[in-house]
């Protein structure tokens, strides 16, 4: 690219809700440019367009969404930002709006500002009324006026369901990273996008300006244009090289508004040179290699293909089949070719084709075709250069991205465009099978690079000619960029090495030339290193669990490595003769009862191997020293040139006390090398071979000059693990896309291997020494993605709430690096389902004897839609690949009044075939999946089926709430139950099969006017002094704090004399079976306890995530108020309270700061 100040793309469209009365003059802003080779080109908005911060384009094509931390709802933050150099232009400004777009209908959106990274503004938005699928722009309460001296972020914080996708919304253009394509899951760590800039922009409070009558362009102070310019953008051609501030004036009348300078380094033509091409890397253990090809030099053929023939690509759909092939070359690469011409193209074609134009395009816009007459198409030959002149030759402009090339129309099934024998060059060839417009020259195709397709390059040329005397420059030396900061300089040859420590980096070259000029930076290209092998990642020993207690355990073996080998990186290719007859023979490799010893508690899972070159036939095998074969296999898929692996069907215990051969048997030609072996030296049981995989035979007894190790090993894990260790398997590393030839290393005769092997002989294995192996520090906990800990110990516990938690663990090593994470172990904490609790419960304290009354169960409100009186009716859907969707009831805001505050408890739905394959509950607010749990399908029955949820959800104000269930099942089943009608239509029978797209059981078919049998059971809010009465139910039992205080209770009421302060609650016992707890009813006769200070607390209780939140990791110890310990919780900055019932608590923190206690009212 060139040198571009402010890289900004913007659909020139006025923000709305900003009339003025009157229109005044005004200067241009958002002028943005590059300048390219002695060109400039400059866009800007005009005055009467409002003034905005962003890089995006104003035009939604993709999007992402948060993800859920914890279980709880998912978050996602999306920004621009600007730095300091950024905001010169907009300071004093003042941002009074901040604009975004409104794609999907979510829970909340609020919009921040963040200088550096503290937050200065921060305002939900009312989402009420807003238009979706389009930008939105939000009055800020607090104005914001924009400085220079710090860095501010344009940012926009969506709640939602997990069950919308497209969420932040980005374009299409390459994101400006780091810049316009920040997203966050918390609102302080951001990552990039890359793909796109996110639609986000802070709307810049100006006067309101009229459109003026044209513009004028300034470099400095002289005026460049001649004439008034009508549009908003211009290029400005042959500009004086230096640098520049270049600003543009409206003008209105006699009377000019300029606006703010834009700073650009201008490049002559005759200082131009070309940059390196093809940059690529390749990464071989800890070692980065880039590889580049020299600049191109002006020459009379400008091409990317070596001339050697390959394969061909054409159209493949359409009923006029057809492709476009071109050459491209940015302006960097051919900043050697000004003051040239094009004068003809060659073109080598693989089929006939009907109709040829010629074509060349700068900056993707076609500026010149020729259509070949008839009879020189009918002349073409395939396979052959045919050379085409341009009937008036095009002079190269060194400022624009050229590509040249054809377009042809030709029959089904052939395939015209003939490419070479590759490999591809980097970004270079592109086809598209886009239809010409009748306007052939109006058409603007859509390419694709073929590397990926085709690894190769046109069979494709242009002529080219000087038009005046040039002196080509002379490459001197080159200078290695990673992430922008020089390694190295002055390398004459054409790549570079380095080694470096885990992560990603990106690379650019820098040609240097005799004269002392240098290039641009190449195009980039990416290495990503991964952690070497020796960096162990722990393996769990001790996984227990048990109510709400958890322990982990885990160790890390070091001094294991995950795979028995005695060889090193591939070196050598290897084969035997056999007198004209394909060879048959087993190659492997001896470990010893000692060496095996340590892996007592492994088992061995497949076997690792390396062929040079294609085999017959090949089957691995592990067999024991009593010539027993343990486990075979044979291969289905097999690789050359690379490491690959081959798994047994089930996986062989280590042997204790005996010792193994791995191995392979091969089937090959006569005379072939198949068998790779690494430099050496030989180790001991490194080198055995066999006729029949029982009986071994170290080849160096039958040729003393091999000092090799066959590569072969066995691929181990502990026992009972999920899956295999993770092994390192290294490909020979590539140059120019081609593997690196392997040394022939000579064999002996087919006939000595017999000879040696009727005699039994067994080589002595001796133990290959130890290398140095890397030091822990200390290990890292995950929970559900999140770091839980960090600890010296290799063993956590913690008491859990319940949920689904999913935790691994990692290494940190003394020099930083961490391990990958170990095998996941999950725990899954289910409340149990047990019957909907006695309904209402309240009290009434009179001299310190509390008067409690209840209801039955039978007495909770219930939301459903369904005639219970009714018969029942079965429903399936239909699908191509089996059957899903989410089945609901909903009910409006409206509806909601009277039940704001209660809680969901059950869901209740009646299924009439439980043939499913998964199942779970469901609730939804505003159509955002915000509970979901999973349904054990061996527990449903055929009928009303009751589940509780773990975690009771709110109805909440303002909100509509929808309750139901998921089901997937095959075609034929038809598991879902409706009542017989009529249908509470839009509200009783709602179905979505993605979660986004909702319809009603009566819009698929006017005749199922039915509602779903679907319930959903309430619990009041916990109360504090309300009086009901009701019928009886079997028997009560009454709790303090979670302790039984009275069993066996006939009556629905009960008077506790002098009642200790705390939280009441009241199960049923239907039919010998206790329910969940009602709601609780809360004493608070103050106690010492009370003179907690909670002001001075840093501790604090978020009444809506039902969480204390500590400022730092600490002991979290939960009393009753009554001060009975309920809880302990260690190694946490969050303590749940949604288990609790309603009460007051009092929570005591222990951190590494001191401690802290605080009063929470629940």
């Amino acid at each position: 690219m060139g040198n571009i100040t402010f890289k900004m793309f913007f659909l020139l469209t006025a923000l709305l809700g900003y009339n003025f009365a009157m229109a005044q003059t005004g200067a241009p802003h958002t002028l943005r440019g590059e300048s390219q080779v002695a060109s400039v080109s400059l866009n800007w908005k005009s005055p009467a367009e409002a003034k905005t911060m962003q890089w995006h384009n104003d035009t939604p094509y993709n999007g992402v969404s948060g993800v859920s931390l914890n279980g709880e709802i998912p978050v996602l933050y999306i920004a621009n930002r600007f730095d300091k150099n950024d905001l010169k232009e907009y300071k004093g400004s003042v941002i009074d709006a901040i604009s975004f777009c409104n794609y999907s209908a979510v829970l909340e959106v609020s919009l921040l500002l963040y200088e550096n990274d503290k937050v200065v503004r921060e305002q939900k938005v009312n989402l009420e009324n807003l238009k979706l699928k389009e930008m939105q722009t939000i009055k800020l309460d607090e104005p914001y006026t924009v400085r220079d001296d710090v860095e501010l972020t344009v940012a926009a914080k969506f709640v939602h369901g997990t069950n919308l996708t497209f969420v932040g919304i980005m374009d299409r253009v390459p994101g400006v990273t780091g810049k316009g394509d920040l997203y966050s899951y918390d609102g302080k760590n951001w990552k990039n996008v890359v793909k796109g800039n996110f639609l986000v922009s802070a709307h810049i409070d100006i006067p309101a300006a009229g459109e003026p009558d044209g513009y004028n362009v300034y470099r400095g102070d002289t005026k460049v244009n001649t004439a008034l310019l009508t549009e908003k953008a211009t290029l400005l051609k042959d500009e004086p090289k230096g640098t520049y501030d270049y600003c543009v004036s409206a003008v209105y009348g006699d009377k000019e508004e300029k606006s703010f300078p834009l700073s650009l380094t201008n490049t002559s033509v005759e200082d131009a040179r070309p940059i390196a091409v093809d940059v690529r890397t390749v990464v071989n253990g800890l070692n980065a290699t880039l590889n580049w090809k020299s600049p191109i030099l002006a020459d009379k053929t400008l091409t990317w293909s070596n001339g050697e023939k390959g394969k061909a690509m054409g159209g493949t759909s359409g009923t006029v089949r057809k492709i476009w092939a071109v050459n491209a070359f940015s302006s960097d690469e051919l900043a050697s070719y000004a003051d040239h011409k094009i004068t003809a193209i060659n073109v080598m074609l693989n089929s006939a084709v009907t109709e040829m134009r010629l074509v060349i395009l700068e900056n993707s816009k076609i500026v010149y075709s020729q259509q070949v007459p008839a009879e020189e198409i009918a002349a073409l030959e395939v396979h052959k250069w045919a050379k085409i002149a341009l009937t008036t030759p095009y002079v190269i402009d060194p400022s624009a991205e050229l590509s040249y090339g054809y377009y042809v129309v030709h029959a089904a099934d052939l395939f015209p465009g003939l490419l070479d024998s590759g490999p591809a060059i980097s970004g270079a060839c592109f086809i598209s099978t886009s239809t010409a417009k009748p306007d052939f020259d109006t058409t603007v195709p859509s390419w694709t690079n073929i590397e990926a397709a085709a690894n190769a390059n046109w069979m494709l040329s242009a002529d080219v000619e000087a038009q005046s005397e040039i002196k080509t420059p002379v490459v001197k030396d080159y200078t290695v960029y990673r992430d922008g900061v020089e390694v190295k300089s002055g390398i004459t040859g054409l790549t570079y090495t380095e080694e470096l420590a885990p992560g990603t980096y990106t690379y650019t070259v820098v040609a240097n030339y005799v004269d002392g000029l240098s290039s641009k930076a190449s195009a980039s290209a990416t290495a990503m290193v991964e952690l070497p092998a020796e960096y162990v990642r722990p393996t769990f020993t001790e996984t227990d669990f048990d109510k709400g207690k958890l322990s982990l355990k885990w160790d890390v073996y070091t001094d294991l490595p995950m795979e028995l080998k005695h060889y090193g990186e591939p070196k050598y290719k290897w084969g035997m003769t056999n007198d004209g007859k394909d060879v048959d023979l087993y190659v492997g490799a001896q470990f010893t009862k000692e060496e095996l010893a340590l892996y007592a508690d492994y088992e061995i899972t497949g076997v690792n191997l390396y062929l040079t070159d294609d085999v017959k036939e090949l089957k691995v095998v592990l067999c024991s020293a009593n010539k027993k074969i343990l486990a075979s296999k044979t291969a289905t898929s097999i690789k050359t040139g690379e490491m690959f692996s081959v798994a047994f069907d089930e996986p062989v215990a280590v042997p204790v006390g005996s010792s193994i051969y791995v191995g392979y048997f091969a089937l090959f030609a006569d005379g072939k090398e198949p068998i790779a072996a690494d430099a050496g030296p030989r180790v001991t049981g490194g080198d055995m071979l066999s006729l029949d995989g029982t009986t071994w035979v170290a080849y160096s007894r039958i040729d003393a000059e091999f000092n090799s190790n066959f590569v072969v090993g066995a691929q181990v894990r502990l026992k009972g693990s999920q899956k295999a260790a993770t092994t390192t398997l290294r490909k020979t590393a590539p140059v120019n896309n081609q593997m690196v030839p392997l040394e022939s290393m000579s064999g002996r005769s087919f006939s000595d291997l017999k000879s040696a092997t009727a005699f039994g002989v067994n080589g002595v294995v001796a133990t290959r020494a130890t290398d140095n192996k890397p030091t822990i520090k200390n290990f890292r906990v995950y929970c559900n993605g999140s770091l839980a800990t960090e600890t010296e110990n290799p063993e956590y516990t913690a008491t859990l709430n319940y949920g689904k938690y999913e935790y691994a663990v990692s290494a940190v090593y003394t020099n930083g690096w961490e391990s990958a994470l170990s095998d996941t172990y999950t725990v899954e904490y289910k409340q149990p389902n047990l019957a909907p609790a006695p309904y209402g419960l309240s009290g009434t304290l009179e001299n310190k004897n509390l008067t409690l009354t209840w209801q039955s169960p039978e007495a909770a409100n219930e939301m459903n839609y369904q005639d219970k009186t009714s018969g029942s009716k079965a429903i399936g859907l239909t699908r191509s690949s089996g059957v899903y969707g989410y089945f609901v009831i909903a009910y409006d805001a409206d509806d909601l009044v009277d039940q704001v505050g209660k809680y969901i408890t059950h869901i209740k739905y009646s299924l009439s075939d439980v043939y499913l394959q998964t199942s779970a509950i469901a609730v939804f607010y505003d159509r955002n999946l915000v509970y979901e749990q999973e349904v054990d399908v061996k527990t449903l029955v055929a009928g009303e089926n009751v589940v509780r949820l773990d975690k009771p959800v709110v109805i909440p104000a303002g909100h509509e709430v929808c309750v139901g269930y998921y089901v997937s099942h095959i075609n034929g089943v038809k598991p879902n139950m409706t009542d017989e009608g009529p249908a509470v239509d839009g509200k009783g029978n709602l179905i979505t099969t993605d979660g986004t797209t909702w319809r009603t059981l009566k819009s698929m078919n006017k005749d199922l006017d039915y509602n779903w049998r679907i319930s959903a059971v309430l619990q009041d809010a916990d109360k504090q002094a309300v009086t009901r009465a009701e019928e009886p139910a079997t028997t009560y039992n009454l709790y303090i704090d979670g302790t039984l205080l009275k069993e066996g209770i006939q009556a629905t009421n009960y008077t506790v004399e002098n009642a200790a302060d705390g939280s009441y609650t009241v199960t049923a016992v239907v039919g010998g079976v206790e329910t969940a707890a009602s709601n609780a009813v809360i004493v608070g006769v103050p106690t010492g306890i009370d003179k907690v200070e909670d002001g001075s607390a840093k501790a604090y209780y978020d009444s809506q995530l039902q969480k204390v939140v500590l400022p730092e990791v600490g002991t979290a110890y939960i009393y009753s108020v009554s001060g009975t310990l309920i809880k302990q919780v260690m190694n946490v900055e969050f303590v749940d309270m949604s288990d609790l019932p309603a009460g007051v608590y009092v929570v005591r923190g222990v951190l590494a700061s001191g401690e802290q206690m605080i009063k929470v009212l629940k």
